[in-house]
């Protein structure tokens, strides 16, 4: 089948190759995440195309062997520094709608609730930028060192 078209045949080799090289990230091959190439197996055979999670629950290497595999706890103080950081945009939505829909009507603290509400939504971008040092600081500190083998 001959295609002349440059779209149609990017269409057609992207169906049929997977997507194109470097375009997006790997894709384990038995849970089926995509991760960045660091956080897989390196090796032929078995080894190929699998997240170190897989490789560990199924037996292809050990825990000392994939320095960049989290514990729980890691995992779970990096789930709750990521939280901290971006729970502020969800509240806010949250709160505009509460004052809307109910305390917008009540005569003295829909007026104080208003004005706390843009006080707040004018100082959380402030103190997002403002608190970026600490939150990469605080990943800093929550990743382990790692060195990425040849090949990735």
């Amino acid at each position: 089948m001959t295609v002349s078209c440059p779209v149609k045949r990017m269409v057609e080799e992207s169906l049929t190759d997977g997507g194109y090289r470097g375009s997006t990230m790997p894709t384990c091959r038995l849970c089926g995440s995509t991760y960045p190439r660091e956080f897989f197996i390196h090796g032929n055979g078995p080894n190929a195309q699998v997240c170190v999670r897989c490789g560990v629950d199924h037996g292809l290497v050990t825990k000392e062997e994939v320095p960049v595999l989290f514990e729980k706890s890691a995992a779970s103080a990096r789930f709750s520094a990521v939280a901290r950081r971006y729970s502020v945009f969800l509240y806010l939505p949250f709160l505009w709608i509460l004052w809307g829909s109910t305390l917008s009507g009540v005569e003295p603290w829909g007026l104080f609730f208003l004005i706390l509400l843009i006080l707040l939504t004018l100082i959380a971008p402030v103190l997002f930028i403002y608190r970026g040092g600490q939150y990469s600081g605080d990943m800093a500190r929550l990743t382990p060192s790692y060195d990425r083998p040849k090949g990735h």
